[in-house]
């Protein structure tokens, strides 16, 4: 039963890290510092996590792992295209059930339909370089240290339970949204 707890409390910790790190890039890095937008809650939920993430993370490391990529620039250009195509197929899905865009590229050098450009491209490939390359042994190393820290598992009791209730919430409430 232990072994089952700690894989399930690794792989969710995994999870709701990148989900972090998502939301950071996108409401504090994309609005706050590279489009001097001010602060946006990029997420649909309420807390500081962006789903997306924390799925696209599992998809990457499952593609890395089929393919046996582990060396740092195969992560950076496999990264780089997978992103890449993962936004443009995004796109026409979004589009297509909202009838709207949720990003336009369309000023951006190099862009295709205002859906993919360049730069946000090599931008997720160097986001997904930096997760692979360099946080995700880091979170490896600190999970097995703080493995049995009664705070350690008290902490990630609360935040995922904070995590499933802001989630149930959005099923009465609504998207929380704002671009």
């Amino acid at each position: 039963m232990k072994k089952i707890w700690n894989k399930f409390r690794d792989n969710m910790e995994y999870f709701l890290f990148y989900c972090f790190f998502g939301w950071v890039y996108e409401s504090i890095w994309c609005c706050m510092i590279y489009h001097h937008r001010g602060f946006i809650n990029r997420g649909f939920l309420f807390g500081p996590w962006l789903p997306i993430y924390g799925i696209g993370f599992f998809i990457i490391l499952g593609i890395f792992k089929l393919l046996k990529i582990k060396k740092h620039l195969p992560v950076f250009v496999v990264g780089t295209i997978v992103a890449t195509v993962a936004e443009l197929v995004a796109s026409y899905i979004i589009e297509a059930k909202s009838g709207g865009r949720m990003w336009d590229y369309t000023g951006y050098f190099m862009n295709f339909e205002g859906r993919i450009a360049l730069e946000p491209s090599l931008m997720f490939g160097l986001l997904i370089w930096v997760a692979i390359c360099l946080i995700q042994p880091a979170l490896v190393r600190m999970q097995k240290k703080y493995r049995g820290s009664k705070a350690h598992n008290i902490c990630f009791i609360v935040i995922t339970a904070l995590f499933f209730i802001d989630l149930i919430c959005r099923i009465w409430l609504g998207s929380n949204s704002a671009g």
